[in-house]
């Protein structure tokens, strides 16, 4: 089994033939972030890339040093210096049937130009919730028709994005990101048990916040703990932290000593 790669430059069409797997949604992806002209966590994204696939059973047999060099040659084509690359894995060309199997998967690469968002966000919560043991939160993959239900409707309330919950009620994560909250300078986050994706930034700040003495709890949360918070931050690999202004009803301040230091030190922690 092996992974052909395509490097999409200038515009040019994917290739999808109609027997991929990727037509019954079996596909993984990764957004990763392009600063001064160098991919941002490509290790990180690689290893969870990886390790998805495995889950999933997709050819993948890229090594790391043919993962850095396409995308080097990505940020290249582009003569990018600030913006995203996309990198797609399609389960494959295999007979009908839901658990039929590829022997190749597709590796597509796209860079994107990206200016990060500097509006804090205004939150809404959505009217359903989630299963916690679903595998489907615990991997990025393609299967985004939820989240895009979520944030049309985020979108008609005025709201820039949504906040799910889970089957106890308990806040997982946003439809594009996971989510901190301060509470007397101490960082909180959901577990992932609760549900939600292991995301490079929330791996990150983790590891960040333990190496500088920074008080960091993964723990299962409620809206109580939301509504308690001093402030409350989104991060994902392309944008970075953004603050929350309001969730629903309940508003946040949008500044915090402790969310700019971690600012601070994600900006020297992200090129490797």
């Amino acid at each position: 089994m092996s992974t052909l790669i395509f490097l999409n430059e200038n515009g040019q069409h994917a290739p999808f033939p109609m027997d991929d797997r990727v037509f019954v949604g079996e596909a993984l992806f990764e957004t990763l972030r392009v600063a001064h002209g160098k991919p941002c966590y490509a290790k990180l994204h690689w290893q969870r890339l990886q390790q998805s696939a495995a889950l999933l059973k997709i050819p993948f047999d890229v090594s790391f040093e043919r993962w850095l060099k396409t995308l080097l040659q990505c940020i290249q084509a582009r003569s990018m210096q600030n913006g995203g690359i996309k990198i797609t894995l399609c389960g494959g060309s295999a007979p009908r049937g839901l658990t039929a199997k590829a022997m190749e998967s597709r590796l597509i690469f796209d860079a994107f130009n990206y200016i990060k968002k500097t509006q804090p966000l205004k939150l809404i919560s959505v009217p359903w919730v989630r299963a916690s043991n679903n595998p489907l939160y615990q991997i990025k993959s393609t299967n985004y028709l939820e989240a895009i239900i979520a944030r049309r409707r985020a979108e008609d309330a005025g709201a820039d994005d949504v906040l799910f919950y889970n089957e106890k009620y308990q806040p997982t994560e946003t439809s594009v990101a996971n989510f901190f909250i301060i509470k007397k300078n101490t960082l909180y986050t959901p577990d992932l048990k609760c549900g939600l994706l292991p995301g490079i930034i929330r791996q990150r700040l983790l590891t960040i916040s333990q190496a500088n003495a920074i008080a960091c709890v993964e723990e299962e949360l409620d809206k109580k703990a939301l509504t308690d918070a001093d402030a409350m931050f989104t991060c994902n690999a392309l944008q970075g932290l953004c603050a929350v202004s309001t969730l629903d009803h309940v508003t946040f301040s949008t500044s915090h000593p402790l969310m700019e230091l971690l600012e601070d030190l994600l900006a020297s922690d992200c090129f490797f």
